[in-house]
């Protein structure tokens, strides 16, 4: 994880980032409201004319990418004295500048997701952005074709019970580790090779497809792109559906990956402060986060697909 510090060294641009966002959008639109630009390339030629300093942050962020960092810490982005609203129209702008930024999901479009816990009657997603639990490590949006390269998180409210710390593993490590044992080397050689079972939403098969007629899709966890498609729980369910795949092979290179994955020793933990934000590189990296408490913790999260990645994306 690299570590990046700009208190000093730029000026918030938020009234230029506003315009911006309200000649592509509209003056009354809200942060919460942002949805995928129709021209990313035309919006970001913008952005980088309004708020030159913010698009000089992320060329530096793209600069430590390009390096290798699997993912990049701001402690301090200094929104903290904006609303809501307007913090939420500059973190938008920021993945914007980076890459294009992709729907939470095709129903309604919205980009920015709140990440905050929810009564458990209520919670529609994702337990691990609704739930106040642990969330155990995973790479995101594992139901789609190509999940986005990066995605962010912004802490409007971090957890004062000590709880809701970060966790990152490279996955780029966790292979090198793996491949140093006969056993490991078998798990990598069978998750790449070998197609396995995920349930592909109502919503996103309209939008995407998918390869059976009952809405699974068949996919490697280990891959050119991404590295790593890691949601355990959701591998799980799809083996209980099509319990043919689960073969003696597959079950031991699973439980030999979530081995290694609880192995805390090569393991990046820490808070993400009020107004800090982490951007990772959602193709190599495991994250995952402790469990909390305090229900006032309150983070955005927004998902973005590199400069060069395509829209156009289907599984048939």
């Amino acid at each position: 994880m690299a570590e990046l510090h700009i208190e000093s060294r730029w000026t918030i641009e938020s009234d230029a980032v506003d315009q911006v966002l309200a000649e592509e959008y509209g003056a009354d639109v809200a942060g919460a409201d942002l949805t995928p630009p129709k021209d990313p390339a035309g919006l970001r030629a913008k952005l980088r004319a309004g708020a030159p300093q913010l698009a000089a942050v992320t060329d530096e962020m793209r600069r430590l990418f390009n390096a290798g960092a699997c993912g990049v810490m701001i402690p301090s982005l200094g929104l903290v004295h904006l609303s809501q609203d307007r913090r939420r129209k500059s973190v938008f702008a920021l993945s914007a500048l980076l890459g294009n930024p992709t729907e939470t999901e095709p129903d309604n479009h919205r980009v920015v997701w709140d990440v905050t816990p929810a009564p458990q009657e209520e919670r529609q997603f994702s337990k691990f952005s609704q739930a106040p639990d642990e969330a155990v490590y995973h790479t995101d949006s594992t139901i789609v074709p190509i999940p986005e390269r990066f995605f962010l998180l912004y802490a409007m409210t971090q957890a004062s019970c000590g709880g809701g710390l970060s966790t990152l593993r490279d996955g780029r490590h966790v292979i090198e580790v793996l491949e140093q044992s006969e056993e490991g080397r078998r798990a990598v050689k069978t998750l790449r090779e070998t197609p396995l079972p995920i349930r592909i939403p109502k919503a996103f098969r309209r939008k995407y497809g998918s390869t059976a007629s009952d809405g699974y899709s068949y996919v490697p966890v280990f891959a050119e792109k991404p590295m790593w498609r890691w949601r355990k729980d959701k591998i799980e369910q799809g083996l209980v559906k099509h319990p043919e795949s689960e073969t003696p092979e597959v079950r031991f290179a699973l439980d030999t990956v979530a081995a290694q994955l609880a192995d805390t020793s090569n393991e990046m933990r820490q808070p993400l402060p009020t107004d800090g934000i982490v951007i990772i590189d959602n193709h190599v990296a495991f994250h995952g986060r402790t469990a909390f408490t305090d229900t006032n913790r309150h983070l955005l999260r927004i998902r973005f697909h590199d400069i060069d990645e395509s829209y156009e994306q289907s599984w048939v």
